[in-house]
């Protein structure tokens, strides 16, 4: 069983050797669907950390308004050189159809998907893009290795050589927040489609569909957090912590997460 720091280890070989390998990156355009102010907050703190030199960032607002916090990070992330655009949806607009209409306005050759209640360290975008020109995939996406179970303020690590924590192979899925998509295959897809659920399983299926491959490379760097709110699918926490290697009290502290203390 590998553990963490043995983990760590092995992906900063992966990194050095993808990286030295990268003399210019693509450009990439990171979408967000959002209507909670608060996370709306948290994930421009993390996007405004992020070690990708520059990115376009294009926000959907899900019947909410930008406030004073967000306005200020937005400034923030324009000073270092990050494009900044935001767009209004009523609140009958759908995921899929925001999503869409974020996609049909960016600008990439790479369309990376963030959700905006998950956790992301500093190299989440890189290691994506490391990890696309490395393997040439129409989709990266991450490993689910590591999930917050907010209501019990608890994270768990989950590591496997089979399943979805195994990592660093060819698969039909990946975590919906970490989509990085080429920009031709996820149009040839339809985008994100237009329904209120299954958008991320609608592009994946369609990329496939068309011949597409789909990378799944290391989950540390992502916290998949799992809450009860009246959005979020309830599920059993009990299959997260039956299959835990390791477990931490709150969000798992470590620079890989952004997280260190």
């Amino acid at each position: 069983m590998t553990s963490f720091t043995q983990e760590l280890s092995e992906i900063s070989k992966v990194r050095t050797a993808r990286r030295s390998r990268i003399t210019e990156y693509p450009t990439v355009s990171v979408v967000i669907a959002t209507l909670r102010p608060n996370d709306l907050e948290n994930i421009l703190s993390q996007m405004a950390k992020q070690t990708l030199p520059k990115f376009e960032l294009l926000l959907g607002l899900h019947d909410i308004d930008l406030n004073s916090k967000h306005k200020a990070l937005i400034t923030k992330l324009k000073a270092r050189k990050v494009s900044v655009s935001h767009f209004k949806f009523p609140k009958s607009a759908t995921l899929g159809g925001i999503l869409t209409s974020l996609c049909e306005k960016s600008s990439g050759s790479y369309i990376s998907k963030i959700d905006d209640d998950d956790y992301y360290g500093p190299e989440h975008l890189r290691d994506l893009l490391d990890a696309a020109l490395d393997t040439k995939a129409e989709v990266v996406g991450r490993a689910m290795n590591y999930v917050y179970l907010e209501p019990l303020s608890l994270t768990v690590r989950r590591f496997s050589s089979t399943g979805i924590q195994a990592v660093e192979l060819w698969s039909d899925w990946v975590c919906g927040g970490t989509i990085l998509v080429k920009r031709e295959a996820a149009k040839e897809a339809g985008w994100f489609g237009n329904g209120t659920t299954a958008v991320d399983r609608y592009l994946l299926s369609h990329v496939t569909e068309n011949g597409g491959k789909i990378w799944r490379t290391f989950g540390a760097g992502y916290i998949y957090r799992r809450t009860f709110t009246f959005h979020t699918y309830v599920t059993n926490y009990s299959k997260y912590l039956n299959n835990a290697n390791e477990q931490r009290v709150g969000i798992w502290p470590d620079a890989i997460f952004g997280t260190a203390k």
